[in-house]
């Protein structure tokens, strides 16, 4: 059993509406979960009708009741069908979220928030993973950080979870904010601060604002760990952090003079043949202490550092690095893990290596990606499949150039590139590199027939661009051409 519908009730603040006989025993209903959708709901499971742009769960009532459903929430007392149980509340969509906020405190575990304008899958995932090898960890799947899928993320730990970790994405102003005050994280992290959102946000300092909503939900005594390698993201926390909680900095440079009570840096830091390898120590200020890790990641450059050293200052609070073994663990776990699909991973089919990072981009992103693919492509020649970015709003002339000179600063082969800004990124490069090759396509069909009559055997190519341009497809439909 995960509530009673009385505790339901309470939690949501609705009323209790019984179409059946048994109005006596309605709130002693046990629920043994909780669904938004009837093509997956289990018997027992208590449906939640939501509605949006494009759906209205409300009629999929009957539906539930008829697959098994204990009752039903729902907005519209004359849409329950005869012999539901209901609660009728205002707002399913907050509904959602305040049972997610009561069960996240029944559960009395660990919550771990994660935001940032770049990495915040790839750092939730390195951390979910490093504490798995000394804790029962529960985490968002796929991009379930909206308020929707981030009150489902909690509805859906286990019972035994000892660490809940979401991640929180941001539209705009003051949806962290209602993120926050659902998970109420014992720890929160910021990535970064980027160029994401700025055409929603208008600039970066709102943007900044925007990510420390974050802290609004921080239980007494919660931690906010932040990327201090950006001294404006650090000085502000320092500046705004509630008194009652307190500040770990995460840097991938130097820790010199760093004004807070934990800190945790990488020193010793070098390029292998696959990625960096450095020693991760962390520092209290209070004790004199230092704990220390030799880790190696299979990415290059300073957000990959800072991904692994977020997952190391988080076993550390969590209790996890004191056992010599499991620090062993987490420094395998930390070396094997892979970028995920979508993300920067790296398959070499039996004609090309091709990089799939094709999930997003922005220009913090793009110039990861140019980085991690000069080095990995070593001894290949460097083709690049390029799309736009997106939701830049009236920067996006000026952050396509930038990234078009940034591109231009590598050893590239050539460049196949589509979007509305592909004349600016084009502009940039040619400012940097004249000799660069680039090839302006009409959008990413043309981009995939052009990249197909240009690639020979031995090749590596890099697809990158913003989500709504398809570039995963491409990048999996060469995969099986290279393997075919």
């Amino acid at each position: 059993m995960m509530f009673t519908l009385e505790e339901v009730k309470k939690a949501v603040g609705g009323k209790l509406v019984s179409k059946t006989d048994a109005i006596v025993f309605a709130t002693a209903i046990n629920v043994n979960g909780v669904s938004t959708d009837t093509r997956t709901i289990n018997e027992g499971e208590l449906f939640i009708a939501l509605q949006g742009e494009n759906f209205d769960g409300n009629k999929f009532l009957a539906k539930a009741i008829e697959l098994g459903a204990c009752a039903v929430v729902t907005n519209d007392e004359e849409a329950v069908p005869a012999g539901a149980v209901a609660i009728i509340v205002e707002d399913t969509v907050k509904a959602l979220g305040l049972l997610a906020n009561h069960y996240r405190f029944k559960l009395g575990c660990k919550v771990i928030a994660i935001t940032g304008s770049v990495g915040k899958t790839s750092t939730r995932t390195m951390i979910t993973e490093v504490l798995k090898t000394g804790l029962k960890v529960h985490s968002t799947v796929a991009n379930n950080n909206n308020e929707i899928g981030m009150s489902k993320t909690i509805l859906s730990a286990p019972e035994d979870s000892e660490v809940i970790i979401v991640e929180m994405g941001m539209r705009g102003e003051g949806q962290i904010s209602y993120l926050t005050k659902i998970a109420r994280p014992d720890i929160a992290i910021i990535t970064n601060v980027g160029y994401s959102h700025i055409g929603i946000l208008g600039s970066k300092e709102a943007i900044l604002k925007a990510k420390m909503e974050i802290c609004e939900g921080l239980t007494d005594g919660g931690i906010i760990a932040v990327n201090a390698d950006d001294r404006r993201l650090f000085d502000h926390c320092v500046k705004e952090l509630p008194i009652n909680n307190f500040i770990a900095g995460i840097m991938a440079g130097s820790e010199a003079g760093l004004p807070c009570p934990l800190v945790v840096s990488a020193t010793d830091v070098k390029e292998t043949d696959s990625g960096m390898s450095f020693r991760a120590v962390l520092r209290r200020m209070d004790e004199r202490s230092e704990f220390q890790v030799p880790l190696n990641v299979g990415m290059y450059g300073e957000s990959c550092i800072r991904n692994a050293l977020f997952a190391i200052f988080c076993a550390y609070i969590t209790g996890i690095t004191s056992s010599s073994e499991i620090q062993k663990k987490i420094a395998e776990v930390i070396s094997n893990r892979s970028a995920m699909d979508g993300r920067g991973a790296i398959t070499e089919t039996k004609k090309y290596m091709i990089m799939n990072d094709a999930y997003n981009a922005s220009p913090e992103s793009m110039e990861n990606a140019f980085l991690n693919f000069s080095k990995k492509a070593r001894g290949h020649r460097k083709v690049l499949a390029l799309g736009g970015m997106l939701e830049l709003g009236d920067f996006a002339s000026g952050l396509h150039e930038l990234t078009g000179k940034d591109c231009a600063s590598y050893d590239f082969d050539r460049v196949f590139v589509t979007g509305e800004n592909a004349d600016d990124f084009i502009r940039g490069a040619h400012m940097i590199n004249m000799k660069l090759e680039i090839v302006k396509c009409k959008d990413t069909e043309d981009v995939s027939r052009r990249l197909e009559d240009y690639v020979r055997d031995g090749d590596a190519i890099l697809f990158k661009a913003s989500h709504s341009f398809g570039f995963e497809k491409v990048a999996k439909s060469f995969i099986e051409k290279g393997n075919a």
